[in-house]
């Protein structure tokens, strides 16, 4: 095996401290290259074997493992030749174009871990929303250095994070003095259940010099008693040896012609192996049909790996069409919390490319809510007919929300009075169903306008004792909705948005009459070092309300019943409060803070920061016609294993409730 990165001998004397030179130089490499990243191509060669030291049945719950979890062949080995395509931030597309390897079928086995392989040094962070590259002028508060002369033109850095945190490495670099032109380099670190060592040598000249040209890697993954090690090795600027295949193929042929190393005798022994198992295989079957294993072949192979693993594809020409699936019966899609209970999620996203500016998009959530005993459903589609404009039509479908409504027993009780025990019948809830359609388009990156319908329809969960009391089960609406949004800044900055609503009376049950108004303001505002901090405000009233609109619904202030995890509805909620008060108020007045940080107070802690990814800081505040000066204050981390959220209420200034929240991010990323 070539090691890239030689360790040169480091001289201790009295300069043995931070050269805060060199550094320096090195923080202005990359604004000393002038060319930019954007569209550079090149082709790249890449290796790798994995190891298989301890296996158990729950390696079949870790999603692209499930070949791993059943063959036989415990050390597979694979080539592949790729295209990698680079931006101007320094991240990259990598696109297969030839692959072979010991295993059957040649599944894909821990794609995530490819990501590692080519990480962008001179940029603030390392790989896509994660680990702090040491060799950003940004990140220096969170790492230390010590700087040794070595030749003349060449120096040794080590450097270690001050606090140990899943979101940094350690290492060296080799650095050229005069220019801070980084040679070469080693990258130690941990993150998301993959530890790695990582050994680079960096391009030359220009551009590349921001690229690597030769990495070599060293992996382990371990997960409850499962230990996985992987070594990969790639080679960059390979050039083609014959036409590119069509598609993506397995070639070994083709990949024999543009290795650019012979392999090694291990490798070789594999090829070897696995090539005696293959006409083994093939020589039973030219003398007896092979009897199909309908439990092994189809029930485990097909749907069992089906239920456990994500399912995604592409489809149609070009592969314009996709689909992603989450796992079915895959318990890392719970999550909990106090007031809420157990829930369970499921995600389909799917979606084709008409062209350039056209496209069809859905992503389906389903969900189950054990303490409710509710299952939840919301089907939006949207077709994009002007990208551009952001024009696009949208139909969707929810079901399964309860809401509650006192104001029909109130009703009741005054025309039978108190001869009925009005609690044990429990006429307040009412499950919903919402339809709606509507078309959007933004004139300008400042000003867009947005209108169509919404079909209401509440029945009662009770609607045996409804039937008793001679009164309707279920009540209907039809409205008209038109929406005006406004950016002072364009699209990278806040929208504010006016929403008006109103039935149509002879669309709707007789009496079903409303009209509301509802005020949101919402920005995300992005800053350096994986931080945020995400701000929404808004107000809602109704200006007209019968005695016989019994329903109050917003569309901005509202429960959500299917988390999608931490970085989708845990900012903007109220997670205390009671999902009554969401349909009791003729007016709102929200307010949502949320700030998000690598590294904010646990990150800095011993032990523990070693294991946090994400830190945030909430707050919010609510008030209603009988709800005045709410306040719910949180803090929540992210880890491998799961977000966990505390939360505190405060009504009138005085203690409330607390709580907590729990979502598994366990392999989410994978």
């Amino acid at each position: 095996m070539v090691v890239i990165c030689v360790s040169l001998p480091v001289q201790t004397d009295a300069k043995d401290v931070i050269d805060t030179l060199v550094v320096n130089r090195l923080y202005r490499y990359r604004e000393s290259v002038d060319s930019s990243l954007e569209g550079m191509t090149t082709h790249a060669y890449v290796k790798y074997k994995l190891k298989t030291d301890r296996r158990n049945v729950l390696l079949y719950c870790v999603p692209h493992l499930h070949t791993m979890a059943k063959t036989k062949n415990r050390n597979p080995f694979f080539e592949s030749f790729v295209q990698l395509i680079f931006h101007q931030d320094g991240t990259h597309d990598m696109e297969k174009i030839a692959k072979t390897g010991t295993i059957s079928r040649r599944r894909t086995i821990m794609p995530n871990v490819m990501e590692y392989l080519v990480p962008h040094i001179y940029g603030e962070l390392l790989y896509p929303n994660r680990l702090l590259s040491p060799f950003h002028r940004r990140n220096h508060r969170f790492y230390r250095y010590r700087v040794h002369h070595v030749e003349e033109n060449l120096v040794y850095i080590g450097f270690k994070p001050r606090a140990i945190n899943t979101q940094t490495v350690h290492g060296n670099a080799v650095v050229d003095l005069q220019t801070g032109r980084i040679v070469s380099c080693t990258l130690v670190g941990e993150y998301d259940m993959v530890s790695f060592e990582l050994k680079l040598e960096m391009g030359e000249e220009g551009p590349w010099s921001l690229v690597p040209k030769r990495c070599w890697m060293k992996t382990k993954f371990t997960f409850l008693g499962n230990k996985l090690r992987a070594i990969y090795d790639l080679y960059m600027h390979v050039p083609s040896a014959m036409p590119w295949p069509i598609g993506e193929v397995e070639m070994r042929p083709y990949i024999a012609k543009i290795r650019p190393d012979s392999l090694s005798e291990e490798e070789q022994t594999l090829y070897a192996k696995s090539d005696s198992v293959d006409r083994m295989r093939t020589s039973r079957d030219t003398i007896r049909i092979r009897k199909k294993n309908i439990a092994k072949d189809i029930l485990w192979d097909v749907i069992g790996e089906s239920l456990i693993h994500r399912i995604k594809g592409n489809f149609g020409n070009d592969d314009k069409g996709y689909y992603r699936l989450s796992p079915i019966l895959n318990p890392l899609y719970l999550s909990y919390s106090e007031r809420r209970g157990l829930n369970y999620r499921f995600t389909i996203r799917g979606g084709y490319d008409f062209s350039a500016n056209r496209e069809i998009r859905t992503r389906t959530k389903l969900g189950y809510s054990f303490k409710l005993k509710q299952f939840l459903v919301n089907i939006p589609i949207t077709y994009t007919f002007d990208k551009s404009h952001n024009g696009y039509i949208e139909g969707g479908w929810r079901s399964g929300e309860h809401i509650t409504n006192s104001t029909i027993v109130d009703k009741l009780k005054e025309e039978r009075g108190d001869t009925i025990d009005w609690k044990k019948m429990n006429l307040d809830y009412f499950r919903h169903t919402k339809q709606y359609l509507s078309v959007h388009y933004d004139f300008n990156p400042y000003f867009g306008m947005e209108a169509g319908y919404v079909f209401n329809r509440w029945r009662s969960v009770q609607s045996k004792n409804f039937d008793l009391l001679d009164k309707p089960t279920h009540y209907k609406s039809t409205s008209w909705m038109c929406e005006f949004s406004v950016r002072p800044w364009g699209y990278h900055g806040p929208i504010f948005t006016i929403n008006y609503e109103r039935t149509l009376k002879k669309l709707s049950e007789k009496g079903m009459n409303y009209e509301k108004w509802e005020y949101d303001c919402s920005y995300l505002y992005r800053m350096p070092l994986m931080r945020s901090i995400s701000m929404r405000a808004g107000a809602g009233y109704y200006t007209t309300h019968t005695k016989d609109t019994y329903f109050l619904d917003y569309n901005n202030f509202r429960e959500d019943n299917i988390p999608g995890g931490w970085n989708d509805e845990w900012s903007g909620e109220f997670e205390l409060l009671h999902r009554n008060w969401y349909n009791s108020s003729k007016y709102y007045l929200r307010m949502n803070a949320t700030y998000e940080s690598p590294v904010i107070f646990l990150s800095w802690v011993p032990v523990i920061g070693n294991i946090v990814e994400t830190e945030r800081f909430y707050l919010s505040a609510l008030r209603l016609s009988a709800l005045s000066n709410y306040v719910e204050i949180g803090y929540g981390f992210t880890n491998r294993l799961c977000s966990v959220g505390f939360f505190t209420s405060l009504k009138r200034g005085k203690y409330e409730s607390f709580g907590c929240k729990l979502g598994f991010e366990l392999f989410n990323k994978w």
